[in-house]
């Protein structure tokens, strides 16, 4: 999570509750339909254009970070320049995905590295379009 900051992250609820809080040194946008819901150290926005608006206005100079859930990864993908992702290579069990047709519109994997992190192998990708 350390990339992040800097810069603004825009999320879904359940994504900001699984963190428990807004992270320290970076803003929040959570997108929310119900207007009663309170993040506390986070934004809220209504929808992702909104969310968008809102962080282009945070006194933060690092990059917006569309950081999930499902939904937001979906409309978001035609927002984002880059793809940072990290390949797991075990499978789990999840209520959520990434959109399966990132690929169609992100072409070229500029960085690859691959590591460990308490015995899950990884790959850590930067991809663009």
């Amino acid at each position: 999570m350390d990339q992040t900051k800097g810069g603004v992250m825009i999320e879904g609820p359940q994504c900001y509750h699984e963190l428990s809080k807004a992270l320290e040194g970076r803003g929040t946008v959570v997108v929310s339909r119900q207007t009663e819901k309170v993040f506390p150290g986070a934004e809220r926005a209504s929808n992702l254009e909104a969310a968008l608006q809102v962080a282009q206005g945070m006194p933060w100079v690092g990059p917006i970070w569309i950081t999930g859930g499902e939904r937001i990864y979906a409309e978001g993908l035609v927002h984002c320049e880059k793809l940072y992702i990290t390949r797991i290579h075990r499978d789990f069990e999840g209520d959520r995905k990434f959109p399966m047709d990132w690929a169609q519109h992100f072409k070229r994997l500029t960085w690859s590295k691959a590591g460990s992190f308490e015995g899950l192998n990884y790959t850590f990708e930067i991809w663009e379009r």
